[in-house]
């Protein structure tokens, strides 16, 4: 299963990310009639290639098969986007979206009234991880891995497009918990997203290796195996940030 994760990095609304070369980010709402023609292209060529995965695999289609199903010229998917892994990526994203607009507004919620200092800071990480629960990630881990025609373990051009993607979706994550918890020490932060994620990551291959033929419509056993392996990461997590001790706390600040 090709879901691996690194550190995070966050992309300004309306920026192409430099790191990963994604020209799809996070925009601004169209303000003319040329930008928001400009946003009808993109979603186009967005399902035109989520469409086109899906039915050949990540390595079944090219740019002038995208662009004749989005009805654009193969120049218009280049102003968007580098290549298709670039696009895949995006589609990825895509695909990530409504389940993290359920996560932020879930952490939204959960982090409304905080207590004050450190305390609130291990909250707002015990808020996050108990987000989780509530999304529908299942569903959103299984429709990649259809996308990108069900991959190998090992396989690094997959890993590094749901990488990219991933990292985009902790990204907006960090930037929202340090707006809610700024006293959350910057070093617990960038530890507890990296072991939530690299948890979700794993349990997801574990997970895709006992269901591998999974379709979007993920059936009720296959879920409850995955709210299953969650928990056990959620325990983990909870148990690492909640026992450390003063000295190395200190340590760390100092």
């Amino acid at each position: 299963m090709p879901f691996v994760v690194s550190t995070p990095h966050v992309a300004d609304a309306g920026t192409i990310c430099t790191e990963c070369n994604n020209r799809f980010v996070t925009t601004t709402p169209p303000t003319d009639g040329r930008s928001a023609l400009r946003e009808e292209r993109r979603r186009a060529i967005l399902e035109a290639a989520r469409a086109l995965a899906t039915e050949h695999g990540a390595d079944g289609f090219t740019v002038e098969q995208v662009a004749s199903r989005a009805g654009v010229s193969r120049r218009t998917v280049f102003n968007h986007v580098a290549g298709l892994d670039q696009l895949l990526v995006a589609v990825c994203e895509q695909i990530l979206a409504e389940a993290t607009v359920d996560l932020l507004g879930e952490v939204e919620r959960r982090t409304a009234d905080l207590p004050a200092g450190g305390a609130g800071g291990r909250a707002a990480l015990d808020a996050v991880a108990e987000a989780t629960r509530g999304v529908d990630l299942p569903t959103a881990i299984a429709t990649i891995h259809r996308v990108l025609g069900s991959p190998e373990i090992g396989d690094e051009r997959a890993q590094g497009i749901s990488r990219t993607a991933f990292d985009h979706v902790g990204g907006r994550l960090r930037q929202q918990l340090v707006h809610r918890a700024p006293g959350l020490d910057p070093v617990d932060l960038e530890i507890g997203l990296a072991l939530l994620f690299s948890g979700i990551v794993t349990i997801a291959g574990l997970w895709l290796e006992q269901h591998p033929d999974l379709a979007p419509d993920v059936p009720p056993e296959a879920r409850a195996d995955w709210d299953a392996l969650l928990d056990r990461v959620l325990v983990r997590l909870r148990i690492g940030h909640a026992g450390r001790p003063a000295r190395l706390a200190h340590r760390l600040h100092h």
